[in-house]
């Protein structure tokens, strides 16, 4: 086996430390509230606008990387990213560190994009699979230890450390980056079809699923083939490799009221996980009595379960799709009423830290799917508008989980407040497959055989 280019392995690592960076915060929110004298809804909002800065940085940086190559975008996100943790890691107070975290979000869903994409240009075609799955195994394994190894170095050595993690191991990224991407472009026939390739391959720059890679597959066995078998949030963050379909098909797809509804299922459906998971760590110490000690395990049980629902829901939407975004959603409403009385006692919330876990990353896939089935032939910019979604329901749910807190409704709250925002998901989702899907049917073989039959190839 010949051994991957370094410039793949820094790759991995930055992909580590721009997934941490959504989760590692969670850990240290009693710590930066009581050390920066503010509520622990403003430092919710430290995640919720990092959120936000993701769902606007995609697009950002995708427009400027069209004009420049991609080693020189892979450079710029990197240190944007360096950046924005060093602002939040030095920053003396509340405003420098939200800054930092505006910066740092940015660089976010762009890097990963445009890495997956020239990892695949790195290695021969036979290889482009592994590749790109290596790269995003760094994001894998930070949805499972970001949180953790932030409640941890944060417990050992302060909160500020949390942030000069993330600033070591994007140091990492960058140096590796530099030393191991020449000056040279890869192969000149890459970047010819690279376009056509990143376009294939982005049917699931959303919270996707494994198949949106297989849509792609479909058209030609050469298009798309390096992203199948990614996992949901691998997918989630693929925003911004290449370009999509013309404006003007793009805009046809968002006209149908069935994408609408589906991207607004994903936002309340989702926004209610976030909504609780960000407050996880005052209410483990506070509400159930841990030591925070057990903060870090706790933390890690959530992440396995995170990493078993992601699994659990691609297998659920290849089944069908519908009945997936439904039960997914509903069982995740569930368990988010479930965690106020859970929270109470200590064995109870070991077991709903699996179960929340697994609950809130099964929705992913269905919910990504459901999107690109709505868009039909134009799924790219859909799924794209679906990144946005998912964020944007993140950034609410954090901040009405804040305000529940900051008003005095107790830390326990914001399950039941994560629970009623994905109860409206599930009304949402319930209303438009009895309104709409159900009127559709008629048009149903036009706009929904050519993504729905490829999803079932296998």
């Amino acid at each position: 086996m010949r051994k991957l280019p370094l410039a793949i392995w820094a790759m991995v690592v930055g992909a580590f430390a721009m997934g941490a960076d959504e989760f590692i915060v969670a850990g240290v929110v009693r710590e930066i509230a009581q050390a920066l004298d503010v509520t622990i809804g403003a430092v919710g909002a430290l995640e919720s606008v990092y959120a936000l800065g993701v769902a606007i940085g995609a697009p950002v940086f995708t427009a400027l990387g069209t004009r420049f190559g991609r080693r020189s975008m892979l450079l710029t996100t990197t240190g944007v990213f360096l950046l924005g943790n060093l602002l939040s890691a030095l920053g003396p107070a509340y405003g420098t560190i939200m800054a930092g975290r505006i910066v740092s979000a940015m660089a976010h869903g762009a890097f990963l994009g445009i890495a997956a994409v020239y990892a695949a240009e790195l290695v021969e075609p036979s290889r482009k699979g592994r590749a790109v799955a290596i790269v995003f195994s760094g994001l894998t394994a930070s949805t499972i230890l970001g949180a953790p190894i932030g409640a941890a170095v944060g417990q050992a050595l302060g909160w500020r450390f949390t942030f000069w993690t993330l600033v070591v191991f994007g140091g990492i990224a960058l140096l590796g980056l530099l030393a191991s991407l020449g000056r040279a472009a890869p192969a000149t026939h890459a970047h010819h079809d690279h376009a056509a390739e990143a376009h294939e391959g982005h049917h699931g720059p959303g919270h996707g699923t494994q198949n949106a890679a297989q849509h792609g597959g479909d058209h030609g066995p050469q298009h798309g083939a390096e992203f199948e078998g990614l996992d949901a949030h691998a997918l989630a963050h693929l925003g911004g490799g290449g370009q999509g379909p013309t404006m003007r098909e793009q805009l046809a797809a968002l006209r149908r009221p069935a994408v609408w509804g589906a991207l607004l299922t994903t936002m309340l459906g989702y926004g209610g996980v976030f909504t609780s998971y960000v407050y996880l760590a005052p209410q483990i110490t506070e509400v159930t009595g841990f030591e925070a000690g057990w903060v870090t395990p706790l933390l890690l049980l959530f992440g396995i379960g995170l990493f078993a629902g992601n699994h659990l829901g691609g297998k659920l939407a290849d089944r069908a799709v519908m009945p997936s975004v439904i039960g997914t959603v509903a069982a995740l409403a569930v368990t988010l009423f479930a965690m106020t009385p859970a929270i109470e006692s200590k064995p109870a919330t070991v077991a709903m830290m699996l179960v929340f876990g697994t609950a809130a990353f099964a929705v992913v896939a269905p919910l990504q799917l459901r999107v690109m089935t709505a868009a039909g032939h134009a799924p790219d910019v859909a799924s794209a508008a679906n990144i946005s979604a998912f964020t944007l329901g993140s950034a609410i749910g954090i901040y009405l989980g804040g305000e529940a807190i900051d008003g005095g409704l107790g830390l326990s709250s914001v399950n039941w407040v994560g629970g009623l925002l994905t109860t409206a998901g599930l009304a949402t989702a319930l209303a438009t497959w009895a309104l709409l899907d159900r009127r559709r049917q008629p048009d149903h073989h036009d706009h929904q055989a050519p993504v729905t039959t490829t999803h079932h190839h296998h």
